[in-house]
Formats: C-alpha cells, structure tokens, sequence
C-alpha cells in the first residue's frame, strides 16, 4: 500500500512538472510589438502581436519592441528634449544598435547646429531607426 501512494505521488509530480515545463514555452507579443526569439543564443526569427509557442529551454525571447514611431524623453544639461523615432529593422537595431539615444543626441548637439537633424537621421540609420524629430520641451 505505501508504495502504490510513493508511486502516485512520483507520477503526479512528474505530471505537473510536465505541464508547467511545456506553458513555459508561452509567450504573448503585444500589440504593436515585435519579439525577437533565439535558438541556442542565434537569431531565430522575430514574432508578431499575438500568443506564440517555442519549445522552453532550446529557444528564447531575447527582446520586445514597439512598432510604429515611439517616443522618450531625454535631459541634456538641464534641457529636456521629446525623441520621436521609429525602429524599422528590429534584428538590427536588437543586435547591432547600442540603444544610447541620450549619447547619440548629446553627440549630435556638439556638432554643427544646423546639421543636427542630418547627423540624426545618418546615425540612427545605422543602428536600425529611423530619426523623425527632436524637440525641446518647454516647461
């Protein structure tokens, strides 16, 4: 009689670790968002708005991002700007942009002013965005 409760008990452990290990593969993508998804550290390939299945352990969600332009506000000594971007290559932006927006702008405002907006739109072509505007906000 114990045994057949050990049994029991062994297999429903087994059970419910099995259901748990199998909806840890879920993975909903928000709205306007786009996920990047690895194999085994590698660009696998990129999932759009909606629930998805990986198989856990082998793959995973290695970054989300939204579509269409985004905004972030940025303080540069004491002056605070409005970004308004758009990613339009997500795996490059994800593996190749370094993400420093505040950097980027910083450089860009030590540069000539009348070629901010040029400098922009160079540097953050090669990381994956694309510039759309900067502007100061009043406060």
């Amino acid at each position: 009689m114990p045994f057949d409760i050990f049994l029991l008990v062994i297999v429903s452990i087994l059970v419910v670790g099995a259901i748990l290990f199998f909806l840890t593969g879920f993975i909903i993508v928000k709205k306007n968002h786009i996920a990047i998804i690895e194999k085994a550290g590698q660009f696998e390939g990129i999932y759009e708005s909606g629930w998805h299945y990986f198989r856990p352990l082998l793959y995973r969600r290695a970054g989300m991002y939204k579509k269409g332009e985004a905004q972030i506000k940025l303080e540069i000594n004491k002056i605070n700007y409005l970004l308004t971007y758009e990613i339009i290559d997500v795996k490059k932006f994800h593996y190749e942009g370094n993400h420093d927006f505040l950097g980027i702008v910083k450089a860009s405002l030590k540069e000539d002013k009348t070629k901010i907006s040029d400098y922009l739109i160079n540097r953050f072509n090669l990381v994956g965005v694309r510039f759309i505007k900067l502007e100061k906000i009043k406060k």
